[in-house]
């Protein structure tokens, strides 16, 4: 069986993260965020990486409901009630922002035997090392760059 996630009506809003000043992976379903401008760390863990995952692939707070009834034990209407109160924490926080465009069309498929227990999304927010991470932020994509085999020659 498989379940539409194209949305029809209600809440078509889409939201993605503000690219300018917040880094974020996800990682062993942990999904790890610093804005870069205060120096705060959050962090979400389960259905909240979900839904983070979901957001940055430009789906809309209807098709993120839908995959979350579509993955989980929860009825649409609390998953997209959820979301929306998720996505407000994370508007407050400044962490994403309105997004453009169309969603897209996404097709999941649904196992009643791949389902799992649903916890409500939530975001913990670590301000302790804001003023650290203001002053000295990670440098997103670092990993990225090869380390240098031979130290620079100095010229004279």
């Amino acid at each position: 069986t498989r379940v539409s996630l194209q949305t029809t009506s209600r809440s078509t809003m889409r939201y993605e993260p503000k690219s300018d000043n917040v880094a974020a992976t996800v990682i062993d379903g942990e999904a790890i965020i610093v804005n870069l401008t205060t120096g705060v760390y959050y962090s979400m863990d389960k259905v909240g990486a979900e839904v983070w995952e979901l957001m940055s692939q430009g789906l809309s707070t209807e098709q993120i409901a839908a995959a979350l009834e579509a993955r989980h034990h929860v009825e649409r209407a609390t998953a997209l009630n959820d979301t929306e109160q998720l996505i407000q924490k994370l508007l407050a926080e400044d962490l994403v922002c309105p997004g453009s465009g169309e969603s897209p069309v996404v097709e999941e498929p649904v196992s009643a035997m791949d389902r799992t227990a649903y916890v409500t999304p939530a975001v913990e927010i670590y301000r302790d090392m804001g003023d650290l991470l203001a002053l000295d932020p990670p440098m997103p994509g670092l990993r990225d760059f090869p380390p240098q085999s031979t130290p620079p020659q100095r010229q004279d």
